[in-house]
Parts: C-alpha cells; sequence; structure tokens
C-alpha cells in the first residue's frame, strides 16, 4: 500500500470563540448543534476506489461539516489492510461492500455501519470473455468463471444471477483470483467469463470482443457499498460519527450534479480512460441512511448469504448499525 496522510482541522481557540459568541448571541451551543461533532479525531483508512468516503477528503466543505471533530485520511489501502488497520487500532472508519459487513458481523468482528452508498447495480455483474463461446448465462456450464474469493461480490453476483438461468453455481468452474490478474486472464483465455464489481467490471467491459451478461439491475440485487467505523469509535463519538454521515451526504449531492468526482478519482488511482468512460455510464450512487428500511435491505442481503451457504446463521444487524438520519 502506498500512503498518503492529511488531516482535516480546525483551530480549537477559534472554535471556542465562535460558540462563545454564538451563546451570547442566543444560538445553540456548538457542542449541541446538528451541525457540530465533537472533540474527536477520526482516522480514516480510505480505498482506492471512488466512494464517497475516499473522495470527500478534497473537499472544502469537510471542515465545517465535521465541526470540531478533526479528520486525519490515510491511504489508499486495499480493502484487507484497510479493516485490518481499523481492528488493529490504527483507523476508526472506512468502506466495504454489504455483502462484506455481514460477513464480518457473523465472524463476531466489532464493527458499527452508518451510512449505505446505494446504486443501482449495474457496476456488478458477469462479462464473457471475447473468443470465450459465451452468450448467455445458459452458456457458462463447464466454463471458468473468476471471482476475488468465495462469499464475496463476485461469488454473490454470481449465485444472484444464475438463479434466472438453467445453470446452477456447481454446474460452473468457479476460479478465484486476484483482481489484479483479471484482466491478462480475461483477454488470454484463461478464463470464460468475470464476475466482478466497480472498475474490475468496467475494464471487462472495455474489452473489444467482451460481452456483458448479466449485472444488478437484472435480478433482485441487495450489494452496495456501506461506510463503517469501529463498534468502539460509535460508542464513544456517535457525534463524530452523524457528522461525517452528512458530509457523505453533501458528497453524494455533489456528484449527482457532477458525476465527474467519481471518474477524477478513478483516474487518480491509474484508470484508463477507456475504464473511466465505461464508469461514467454507471449509476451514480446516493447517501441513504441506516434506517428501518436500511436495516430491513441489510437483512434481506444477511437472508440471501445464509441461503447461499456464505455464512451460517443471521447476524444481528440492528445491534450493529446507526440511524444517522434520525
Amino acid at each position: 500500500m502506498s500512503s498518503t496522510s492529511h488531516s482535516h482541522r480546525r483551530p480549537r481557540r477559534l472554535l471556542a470563540a465562535i460558540c462563545a459568541a454564538a451563546l451570547l448571541a442566543g444560538a445553540a451551543a456548538c457542542g449541541t448543534s446538528a451541525q457540530a461533532g465533537d472533540d474527536a479525531t477520526m482516522r480514516v483508512a480510505y480505498l482506492s476506489t471512488a466512494n464517497y468516503l475516499t473522495t470527500v477528503r478534497d473537499e472544502p466543505f469537510l471542515d465545517e461539516t465535521m465541526g470540531s471533530t478533526n479528520v486525519d485520511f490515510t491511504g489508499p489501502y486495499n480493502p484487507t489492510d484497510a479493516y485490518a488497520a481499523v481492528l488493529s487500532g490504527n483507523a476508526d472508519a472506512t468502506s466495504t461492500g454489504t455483502g462484506s459487513f455481514i460477513k464480518f458481523l457473523a465472524q463476531g468482528q466489532p464493527w458499527t455501519a452508518f451510512a449505505i452508498e446505494y446504486y443501482n447495480g449495474d457496476s456488478q455483474g458477469i462479462v464473457a470473455a471475447p473468443g470465450s463461446g459465451v452468450e448467455s448465462l445458459d452458456d457458462l456450464a463447464g466454463k471458468k468463471v473468476a471471482i476475488i474469493k468465495r462469499g464475496g461480490t463476485g461469488d454473490y453476483v454470481l449465485h444472484k444471477a444464475l438463479e434466472g438461468s438453467n445453470v446452477g453455481v456447481d454446474d460452473v468452474d468457479v476460479v478465484e483470483m486476484s483482481p489484479s490478474n483479471f484482466q491478462a486472464a480475461f483477454t488470454s483465455g484463461q478464463i470464460d467469463a468475470l464476475s466482478s464489481f466497480d472498475q474490475n467490471l468496467a475494464a471487462a467491459m472495455a474489452t473489444p470482443g467482451a460481452k456483458l451478461l448479466v449485472n444488478g439491475k437484472d435480478y433482485d440485487n441487495h450489494n452496495v457499498s456501506i461506510h463503517i467505523v469501529s463498534r468502539d469509535f460509535a460508542t464513544k463519538h456517535p457525534e463524530a460519527v452523524k457528522a461525517m454521515y452528512r458530509a457523505l451526504v453533501k458528497e453524494s449531492e455533489a456528484a449527482a450534479k457532477r458525476p465527474a468526482i467519481i471518474t477524477d478519482a478513478y483516474r487518480q488511482f491509474g484508470a484508463s480512460d477507456e475504464v473511466a468512460d465505461q464508469v461514467s455510464h454507471f449509476d451514480v450512487p446516493k447517501i441513504l441512511p441506516i434506517d428501518a428500511d436500511g436495516r430491513a435491505m441489510l437483512e434481506a442481503h444477511a437472508k440471501e448469504y445464509v441461503d447461499f451457504g456464505f455464512i451460517d446463521e443471521m447476524p444481528d444487524i440492528k445491534a450493529a448499525t446507526m440511524d444517522c438520519g434520525a
């Protein structure tokens, strides 16, 4: 991981003066305002993907939205290293997919989710490789389909997509593979199809001769992005978490007006113009609270994970989520 770090910090004396002035003017105290955080530092392990917890780090509105909460960003991390950083106490917040979050809970890991980054599912799917002879999902029987790992997003996509076909997952030769090897395997005939998401899916779709077989819009998809903090941080600093939720909402609104926020981030992380162009056609995500509807979506997703054999039993979603929109 190449790591960079920068902080968003507000001068304490200036903040105190502002609070005092607000009190004298009869305004709400800064420490209890809906726009204030608390005197904490949130350490964010951001990923090398264009989710809003990554892109918000450069926004001019972040300091004001976070109030008295400082934010230290380090990264970009690959997902495994980001989760390890939080679990080891070296960071407080990061991002993942809802499926991974559910697996973390099933393993007893101490996380609290505070924001859903929702999209319509068109950025995850299955793409047939050039020259594979695969024209439909039914053609995948006996074919090699690459995923990152069992029980991950690619595996979920494969299970969900094949529910509507004449082929079962057991009929497919599922190959676990590092995403760094996806494109070479995809273009050289080592695999017949790729089940993946995000820029890996975009790279496959942009390959001449490739064919998109299905995406998340074609089935009842529950797998989206989610932003998480350690349970300890959520317990000690709930106002800081709520402040970050508000910052993510603002970033979501900004991206709706200027989607280049997303493609610019991918280019910054090394995506080619062809891949960035494909990403630009994906649905622009929006931030949603984990309210009753959000929990219901996560619980439906967790039930799928039980049904697919990814986890043994349903985790307690309510105990591991925080409704920051309330």
